[in-house]
């Protein structure tokens, strides 16, 4: 007799391109091998670029929408006001579907609504993982969060972690009260697979390119947290020295038109280059085509696209926000500079263009082994796998 599927239930936000969105889609590929039945609930926007993505790995898709779409109908006021008003039902409707749905687990990857999720869960019965992949989670509720906690959760809630510097950033404050204790806190980094990128030496890499161009590159949505406007403005200061340096952004968002507007002003329209959203599957082609990755960023978890880099032999320019000093080792793998620290970024961007192109080789060889040795997708999900049966294996002897 066959073992029946172990039922996982992931809340995100969107089905758009994402580090989690690309890190679910990577774990479920084994599946198979550890019985896992997956679903995705969205909690923002029924569709998305990856819908079919995730169909195709046979993982039901469902909407679970917080508050209805905005469909600008008229009167306008009342729709919005009429929109609000059905988002104060969402505990029920949540706790009808859960009831309805009866997954083994709840794997919470998006913090909206946080607290609603943590007691629907709980009256369900129904275990639930908070994975906190952002800085700021519970920003607005940390009282109110310390009190259910208390109250509901204590012995209840499991919590893994991107990074011990985004965990820390959330529940640092509630030390003396978790159970189990802070320092027993799994931290998982994200990860996919990275066969694809590993293979990029191989294949002759130094040849892909005749010209002269040092052509350097990032990957991320278009918002504030990237620190693409800090990045935008340092190569304004350095361009008249370095004519050959070109910048190419793969993303969208937010910020798109902003900084298109600063490329505009700055006149580095033959230097910079926004080229919208890649599919991910797309993004090993874009990496081999790099001297030089950077990370600029402001706000930051556990950046899949980081490793993805480090995979593919790049040399890593990166500021020190978040999880990023957890994946790159200063001058070994990478250079780190002080985060929203435009004249440190300008200094290492010198730095990296005059730096002896062999030095930059062996950097790029080590953030390469060091991804390979870290960062395995099929180690992480063997982890995770061992968490969620040891979470269900609790739930039910408590």
């Amino acid at each position: 007799m066959s073992q029946s599927k172990t039922k996982i239930i992931h809340f995100i936000g969107s089905l758009n391109p994402g580090g989690v969105q690309t890190y679910i889609l990577n774990i479920a590929n084994f599946d198979r091998i550890h019985n896992i039945e997956r679903e995705i609930w969205t909690l923002y926007r029924k569709g998305g670029l990856l819908y079919n993505d995730f169909l195709n790995k046979n993982i039901k898709v469902s909407s679970c929408q917080i508050i209805p779409s905005d469909k600008n109908w008229r009167p306008y006021f009342l729709w919005k006001n009429l929109r609000y008003l059905a988002g104060t039902f969402y505990f029920f409707r949540l706790f009808r579907k859960l009831q309805m749905a009866k997954p083994d687990l709840i794997i919470l990857d998006e913090p909206a609504r946080i607290l609603t999720h943590f007691i629907v869960s709980r009256l369900l019965s129904i275990p639930i993982i908070w994975n906190i992949h952002a800085e700021k989670s519970i920003v607005k509720y940390k009282i109110l969060f310390k009190w259910v906690y208390k109250l509901f959760l204590q012995n209840k809630l499991t919590v893994i972690s991107d990074s011990k510097y985004i965990l820390s950033k959330n529940l640092a404050y509630m030390r003396k009260h978790l159970s189990p204790s802070f320092e027993d806190i799994s931290i998982v980094h994200a990860t996919v697979d990275l066969s694809n990128f590993l293979s990029i030496n191989k294949r002759l890499k130094s040849n892909h390119r005749k010209d002269n161009d040092i052509i350097m590159g990032s990957v991320g949505r278009l918002n504030w947290a990237k620190g693409y406007d800090l990045l935008i403005k340092a190569i304004s200061n350095i361009k008249d020295d370095y004519p050959n340096l070109r910048l190419k952004i793969v993303g969208d968002g937010p910020y798109k038109n902003m900084l298109d507007k600063m490329i505009e002003k700055y006149c580095l329209r033959d230097n910079i280059f926004i080229l919208g959203e890649l599919h991910y599957t797309e993004i090993s082609k874009f990496l081999y085509s790099l001297d030089l990755y950077i990370q600029p960023s402001i706000s930051e978890g556990s950046p899949i696209t980081l490793k993805e880099a480090m995979a593919s032999s790049l040399p890593i320019l990166a500021s020190t926000a978040g999880g990023i000093p957890e994946i790159i080792e200063h001058n070994q793998t990478g250079i780190l500079f002080e985060k929203e620290n435009e004249i440190e970024l300008e200094k290492e961007l010198r730095k990296f263009i005059t730096m002896d192109k062999s030095i930059r080789k062996k950097m790029g060889l080590k953030a390469q082994k060091s991804a390979a040795d870290r960062f395995d997708i099929k180690k992480t999900t063997y982890v995770l796998k061992d968490i969620y049966k040891s979470v269900i294996k609790n739930s039910y002897s408590k």
